[in-house]
């Protein structure tokens, strides 16, 4: 269990150091980044100990971000396909207003004040819970992940693959957690990070259609044919992992 806890407070430690690193505007890309990857971890590890307040105070911490990061991957994206200069040049100004707006807000004072209650001490709990969760675990994350995808639309809508996402991400990271232990399962967890990417690739093109459209960008057309790619390789994805319907029988 002490295994546990120290990968816990690594996360902890690390999204402190990201968070004091963002000092003020323009944010460096890639601190933004594993700043919002240590806090979904983090909100992860709040989840598997059932602690619902602090799930959702860090949960919160990430959406402050979230602009700031699709605006920065939209804006590299452009630049490895050569998009159009003043396509490049407005997302570039947009994203500069953005990260001033999260400095003038106090966001990342706010995060700070987040991550300082919220420690890993608060968030422990006795060694006999650690052992029925992590005993149920894998179970627990099976039936939650075949439910969703046995609830799904026959061709999954975008809001449905998106809310898939943030489930697989919370089972992945959750598994994580566990790898240090005997429950630890390095498949089940290599798996869901794979769908982690396959819905994550999908979600970034909705959210850089949605971003040509509303700021009128020339890629709009190239946008719009790159969702519709990466929706159908991931309705293939869930597809073929949609568990069959129990028999008749197996209800009884």
């Amino acid at each position: 269990m002490e295994a546990i806890e120290k990968r816990a407070a690594l996360y902890h430690d690390r999204a402190m150091a990201y968070a004091r690193a963002l000092k003020k505007p323009p944010f460096h890309p890639e601190t933004v980044h594993r700043l919002r990857t240590h806090l979904r971890r983090l909100q992860a590890y709040a989840e598997f100990m059932q602690r619902p307040k602090a799930a959702s105070s860090l949960a919160k911490c990430v959406t402050w971000l979230s602009r700031l990061r699709t605006l920065d991957v939209c804006l590299r994206f452009l630049r490895r396909r050569r998009g159009d200069a003043d396509d490049l040049r407005r997302v570039a100004w947009v994203l500069k207003e953005e990260g001033a707006m999260v400095a003038h807000a106090g966001r990342l004072d706010a995060i700070r004040e987040v991550l300082a209650k919220t420690t890993v001490a608060r968030l422990s709990r006795p060694d006999d819970f650690l052992a029925r969760r992590l005993e149920s675990l894998s179970r627990e994350h099976a039936d939650r992940l075949n439910t969703a995808l046995r609830g799904l639309s026959l061709k999954a809508k975008r809001k449905e693959l998106h809310c898939l996402r943030l489930l697989v991400k919370s089972l992945r990271y959750q598994e994580e957690i566990a790898l240090d232990t005997s429950w630890g399962n390095p498949r089940s967890m290599a798996a869901l990070k794979r769908l982690q990417r396959t819905l994550g690739d999908f979600c970034d093109r909705d959210q850089f259609r949605r971003l040509a459209k509303k700021m009128k960008l020339a890629c709009l057309g190239e946008m719009k044919m790159e969702y519709r790619l990466h929706r159908k390789r991931a309705r293939i994805a869930v597809r073929r992992l949609v568990p069959p319907e129990p028999s008749a029988k197996l209800r009884r």
